[in-house]
C-alpha cells in the first residue's frame, strides 16, 4: 500500500516537526533552570528528558495533523525527524556530537511516540467530526 501525500500533507509534517523542535527547546530550557536550583538525581533528569521528548512529539503531531488522515505515517515521520533534528540541534548547542549520543533507543522510542500520537490525533479529529 503506497502512501500518497499532497502539498498539504508535507506542510503538516513540516509544521509538526518544527513545532516539536521549538517546544522541546523551550521545555529543556525551563527544565535546565529547574535543575540548576533543585537537587535532582541523574536518573530523574533522564526520565524527565524522555517525558519532554514525548510531550514535544505529541503536541507537534497534534498540531500538525489537521486533515485527520494518515496519522500513523505522519506521526512516525514527525517522530523520526524530531529525534534526528533535535540530536543535531542539541549537539550543536553542546558544541560536541560525542557528548550527546543518538541511540537506537531514542530513534525507536521517538518513532513509537510519533506513531501513537498520530493514531490518537486522527481518532480525536474523527471524533470531533462526528459530534
Amino acid at each position: 500500500m503506497a502512501v500518497k501525500l499532497n502539498k498539504k500533507d508535507f506542510f503538516e509534517i513540516f509544521k509538526g516537526i518544527l513545532f516539536s523542535i521549538v517546544l522541546s527547546i523551550l521545555l529543556v530550557i525551563i527544565f535546565a533552570v529547574i535543575v540548576k536550583f533543585a537537587n535532582l538525581s541523574s536518573k530523574a533528569v533522564q526520565i524527565v528528558n524522555i517525558a519532554l521528548k514525548i510531550i514535544s512529539i505529541f503536541f507537534g503531531t497534534l498540531l500538525a495533523i489537521g486533515s485527520g488522515r494518515q496519522g500513523l505515517f505522519k506521526g512516525c515521520i514527525i517522530g523520526l525527524f524530531f529525534v534526528l533534528i533535535s540530536y543535531l540541534v542539541f549537539s550543536l548547542i553542546n558544541g560536541s556530537f560525542s557528548s550527546n549520543p543518538l541511540t537506537a533507543f531514542d530513534v525507536i522510542f521517538s518513532l513509537i511516540a510519533g506513531l501513537l500520537s498520530g493514531v490518537f490525533t486522527v481518532n480525536v479529529r474523527k471524533g470531533k467530526d462526528n459530534l
